[in-house]
């Protein structure tokens, strides 16, 4: 068995799992360890629940209001050394 596989899967390697995306070395662990597996399981559950949401899209012109509630402070006056 080699160092790689016994290592412990990353964030984004459970990630990538749970995408389909993992190599098969990384795969392999796994097999092996409860915990990775776990782990891997939720992040596979998240996935599977957060594509599930509905898609939306915010109403024509919302940029456009925010960046009308913004405030740029001005400057003072001229900087001199």
């Amino acid at each position: 068995m080699s160092d790689l596989t016994m290592q412990h899967l990353t964030t984004e390697e459970l990630e990538l799992w749970a995408q389909g995306l993992l190599g098969a070395a990384r795969t392999m662990h796994l097999t092996e360890c409860t915990l990775c597996f776990a782990e891997a399981q939720q992040e596979r559950r998240l996935h599977l629940t957060l594509s599930q949401l509905p898609l939306f899209a915010p109403r024509a012109g919302f940029a456009d209001r925010v960046m009308a509630q913004v405030k740029v402070p001005k400057t003072s006056g001229e900087f001199r050394a």
